[in-house]
């Protein structure tokens, strides 16, 4: 039975735009959207996840009564706004978790999500260069706004 604090790796089942569904061995759960990233990245969980995948998140709550399950992507990383990790102007490795057709946080046009942080999402304009799930990629900050969570990212 899983408690509250427990660290564990899931599988997506099925991305809303609101939430990913998911589950570890017999218990399904939900990470909402706000609990993905530490960065507010895209308005659909269908930028970030795809049923198959595998996350790493933290049980933010168990209701004994429903079995109703509550996770955490973001909360198994520390928050880099209070580490000072965030900081404009500087210069990232990240990694490339997937393309994205048709991303929001890029006027409707290709982009890509990284992985800018651990725990920490970003949408990034695809332009002309072509990259795979894992390539590291070398990004910059160009604007963050710790009262919303955001960030404006772009290549390097």
């Amino acid at each position: 039975m899983l408690s509250a604090g427990d660290i564990v790796t899931v599988d997506v089942v099925s991305p809303q735009v609101f939430g990913v569904f998911c589950r570890h061995g017999s218990d399904d759960m939900l990470v909402v959207i706000p609990q993905t990233s530490w960065i507010a990245s895209f308005n659909s969980c269908f930028q970030f996840a795809e049923p198959g995948d595998r996350l790493t998140v933290r049980i933010r709550h168990v209701d004994p009564a429903t079995g109703k399950i509550a996770a955490s992507v973001k909360d198994v990383h520390p928050d880099p706004w209070e580490t000072g990790k965030i900081v404009i102007g500087a210069q990232y490795e990240a990694r490339v978790v997937r393309f994205v057709e048709t991303a929001d946080r890029c006027d409707g046009k290709p982009g890509y999500l990284i992985e800018l942080l651990p725990g920490s999402y970003a949408m990034i304009p695809a332009k002309s260069h072509k990259h795979l799930s894992g390539d590291i990629v070398k990004v910059r900050i160009l604007a963050a706004d710790i009262r919303l969570g955001s960030v404006v990212v772009d290549w390097w």
